[in-house]
């Protein structure tokens, strides 16, 4: 079980840290106040805006938490069988508060949400990297750790 976890974990966040080189996305924290250099003259730039947490040193796109995220849950409900999972995590952001969830689905909601609403990613970068998590963990465990045809039979 661990051992598939981690390898759907660790091929996503390959493929998030590749993307992010490839695309080199600005973060909303320079979209919102470089506003006027998008070239878009419908966009105002706010240069008091700040995120709520400190932007991270590295491109914005994929969101590097929301495809781990989803990569772990999406390997586990594929192990068990099931989308239900009861799940309780601690946050790095909030010391001492944990939040529970039923369901994978519902923790990766809440990732891409929280996310955004930290002013780290666009939603569409929370997203994005989401679906790439859930894809490799499919992809993940139907190539990887398959039952060995013939080893330890009498033949």
């Amino acid at each position: 079980m661990f051992a598939a976890a981690d390898m759907s974990a660790a091929d996503t966040i390959i493929s998030v840290w590749h993307a992010k080189y490839v695309d080199g996305f600005w973060r909303p924290s320079t979209a919102i106040n470089l506003a006027d250099t998008d070239g878009n003259p419908a966009t105002d730039p706010d240069p008091s805006w700040v995120p709520l947490r400190p932007d991270p040193a590295y491109p914005e796109y994929p969101s590097g938490y929301n495809g781990f995220a989803a990569a772990v849950t999406r390997a586990l409900e594929n192990l068990f069988h099931t989308r239900r999972l009861q799940l309780t995590v601690t946050s790095t952001a909030v010391p001492g508060v944990q939040r529970h969830y039923d369901s994978g689905g519902a923790l990766r909601r809440d990732v891409v949400d929280g996310r955004m609403w930290l002013g780290v990613h666009f939603r569409f970068a929370d997203t994005a990297a989401r679906d790439m998590g859930i894809r490799l963990a499919d992809w993940t465990l139907d190539h990887y750790f398959q039952p060995l045809h013939g080893h330890g039979q009498a033949g």
